[in-house]
């Protein structure tokens, strides 16, 4: 009997705190623009190392997960904790983590195919090289280029020609036009005995530095791609603006930054980012691959947050050919437990293999792409909190891409040979496909909504994203119109069905308040989604909240 109340009180405190949550929510209003970037003392570095970012996310966060009790309660009752940075129009809100981009503010082909980059591109016809990374399959510089801008400039092993680079340049503008803060990458092509080496500048460890020398530079660049006229094609990544104070955290808040309030595993921008990440196979999602940059914009300094390093994208990486990118973790408890208990009888997808099609794609391809099965090489907290909300919105953004604008962006790599840009492209269109029908079935896929006025009034539009993608049929959508006067009373009320054409009519005036509930009877256990509308002063009607749960 003690177990039965303290579960019910549990469950009725996850409820009560629900509500509240979308109590506060309604009443917060339609808000396009955090206030992160206030005035801060600047922060001290964060340290980010593979083992501390390890050691995080399969130990202490997993563990942590594993006694929040109140989260476990959340699921049993079908509530899960929601975003927390979600307008009242379901949607994310400008920050210095994210800026609403081509999903709510289209962007022309021209805009994508630019991406971040806003400086003319770098200059290597002649310029310096004032630090080298000699370790790893392929090694780093850091050079400053003819027009005196810093690039850290990133090589293609032999073996796989245009494979990092490609795949970092079209992942950049993929994420950039998503909303998400990137560094300006290029493909350009250099002649390193055109560039000087910095006087004294010494590579190794600590133990054995020593001053790099010509020969040493070219030995160095053995094993790496180099172009028939001598030139290297590579991957320039320019310098962040700002002071680097390491990488942000998937969990909790930054403690030195006044200006963050929004646990970072409730963020709905890192929570969909799951999303959009299986799409391009971004598994090297790690900690260390992202960073916090202490900048100064209109007289204040402030924290922005970036995604970093998208070499591992699109089949990309070290080891192109290691198939289990995306569909195991590096540490994987539960494989492990599989071979264990099967006598080494299942096969686990570190054991598997896939043919490679083209050496500058690596393993990449939609064959046997699950969306809801993927996942990254280390635990990330938000995307183990990410809700069907979550993924909703993270899929929209993906179909906001047209056919010709995602091949505009794929041709930015610069593949020499066309049929490795129609073979990218291709798969893209296909994992997009495989996401649209994974994350929007069994839900009401209904978005972009408007209000138009015609000539008997005003009616609301929307799109069924499923039948724009050609995932379904036309269906038929059950609504009802409830005018709400003083106090939320009813004053008027319709209860109508409409076939196909996503437009219901609401007359020609709007008193106050209306809410719109609309049911997609193509999804029968799929919850409705409601708009609130409201009369504005001009005679017009506007949109004033949207409840998808």
């Amino acid at each position: 009997m003690r177990t039965k109340t303290v579960t019910l009180i549990a469950v009725l405190l996850i409820l009560f705190a629900w509500i509240g949550e979308a109590q506060s929510k309604k009443a917060q209003g339609v808000i396009w623009l955090d206030n992160d970037f206030r005035n801060i003392a600047e922060p001290k570095a964060r340290e980010g190392g593979y083992y501390s970012a390890f050691f995080n996310s399969e130990a202490g966060e997993r563990w942590k997960r594993g006694l929040d009790v109140p989260h476990h309660v959340r699921l049993m009752v079908g509530a899960p904790k929601q975003a927390a940075n979600v307008n009242a129009l379901d949607e994310v809100p400008d920050s210095s983590w994210f800026t609403n981009r081509h999903a709510l503010r289209p962007m022309t082909v021209q805009q994508l195919i630019q991406g971040p980059n806003r400086e003319l591109p770098p200059d290597f016809s002649s310029g310096t090289i004032t630090k080298a990374k000699m370790d790893g399959v392929t090694p780093g510089l850091l050079v400053t280029d003819r027009n005196g801008r810093d690039y850290i400039i990133k090589f293609d092993n032999k073996d796989y020609p245009e494979l990092q680079s490609g795949a970092e340049v079209i992942s950049t503008k993929i994420l950039f036009a998503a909303g998400y803060n990137v560094p300006e990458n290029y493909i350009s092509y250099m002649d390193p005995t055109k560039l000087v080496i910095t006087e004294g500048m010494e590579v190794g460890d600590g133990k054995s530095k020593h001053h790099l020398t010509r020969d040493e530079l070219t030995k160095m660049l053995h094993n790496v791609a180099r172009r028939d006229d001598g030139q290297y094609r590579v991957l320039a990544s320019r310098i962040l603006e700002g002071t680097s104070k390491g990488p942000f955290a998937y969990v909790g808040l930054r403690k030195d930054d006044p200006n963050d309030l929004i646990p970072h595993e409730h963020r709905r921008e890192l929570r969909g980012l799951r999303v959009i990440a299986s799409w391009i196979n971004h598994w090297d999602v790690k900690e260390g691959n992202t960073l916090d940059m202490y900048v100064e914009e209109n007289g204040r300094k402030f924290l922005r947050h970036h995604l970093i390093d998208f070499g591992s994208s699109l089949g990309g990486g070290r080891a192109p050919m290691e198939y289990f990118h995306g569909r195991e973790y590096a540490f994987d408890a539960g494989t492990m437990m599989k071979e264990l208990f099967t006598l080494g009888l299942y096969v686990t997808p570190d054991e598997k293999n896939a043919p490679l099609v083209y050496p500058q794609v690596g393993i990449f391809s939609a064959e046997d792409f699950n969306p809801g099965d993927w996942i990254p090489s280390f635990h990330v907290m938000p995307f183990d909190n990410m809700t069907r909300e979550d993924a909703y919105w993270a899929t929209r953004i993906i179909l906001s891409f047209t056919e010709d604008q995602l091949l505009q962006i794929v041709k930015t790599a610069e593949f020499t040979d066309p049929k490795v840009t129609d073979y990218v492209y291709r798969v893209l269109l296909e994992r997009r496909r495989l996401i649209a029908k994974h994350w929007l079935s069994g839900i009401n896929p209904i978005g972009k909504f408007a209000v138009a006025a015609t000539s008997d009034g005003f009616e609301l539009r929307f799109d069924d994203f499923m039948t724009a993608e050609d995932l379904a049929g036309p269906t038929e959508y059950r609504y009802e119109v409830i005018s709400l006067g003083a106090a939320g009373s009813t004053t008027g009320h319709t209860d109508k069905k409409i076939t196909a054409v996503p437009r219901i009519p609401l007359g020609r005036s709007v008193a106050g308040e209306t809410r719109v509930r609309i049911w997609n009877t193509r999804e029968t256990s799929a919850k409705p989604v409601t708009v609130y509308l409201n009369s504005r002063p001009d005679g017009m009607v506007g949109l004033l909240r949207i409840e998808r749960s």
